[in-house]
């Protein structure tokens, strides 16, 4: 049976360069690995698990959670619904940091991965699937109101160098 997950990229601002957010524990794979649980929407289980790992001093009108991908990983029997976080800039950041619950790791430029006109490609590195929802990202700055309100100033600089895409499929999907 096919196992559903939610893998959330959370990125913040140390202005005036973009920065991956990692749990402290979790140093394998950047993104934070959330089970699905059945009956229950996907944005409500990535934002319960953002607010609940950030607290209560923690203002989610702030936050952007968007769903930018999705892929099948055969070798885990894995579909995995991608989502990008971006979380606003504050004093929390250096606080979280100093007390060890998370570090920062600055963003590489990086490149999305393009198959061929009927599959996308067989491999891909998480850089590219981050590239991917900062491109995802970029677009939606672009027209999406509601994401405007809440993206800060200094993110216009960064997505200015991103190629604006939608939404979509990073690898093959098996029939």
């Amino acid at each position: 049976m096919t196992v559903i997950c939610y893998e959330v990229f959370p990125v913040t601002l140390v202005s005036p360069h973009a920065v991956l957010i990692r749990q402290q524990e979790e140093q394998q794979f950047p993104a934070w690995m959330i089970p699905n649980r059945p009956n229950s929407h996907p944005n409500d289980l990535v934002v319960h698990h953002l607010v609940s790992f950030f607290g209560d001093g923690f203002d989610s009108c702030h936050m952007i959670v968007h769903s930018t991908s999705w892929r099948y990983e055969p070798e885990s029997d894995q579909l995995l619904l991608t989502y990008l976080a971006v979380l606003p800039q504050g004093p929390w950041l250096n606080q979280w940091i100093a007390t060890q619950r998370i570090s920062v790791e600055p963003i590489r430029a990086g490149a999305t991965q393009h198959g061929d006109h009927l599959f996308p490609p067989e491999q891909i590195e998480w850089h590219a699937v981050l590239a991917h929802a900062l491109d995802h990202l970029a677009s939606l700055s672009a027209y999406d109101l509601a994401i405007q309100a809440v993206l800060e100033p200094e993110w216009r600089e960064v997505l200015r160098w991103r190629s604006p895409k939608p939404a979509g499929c990073l690898q093959p999907c098996s029939s």
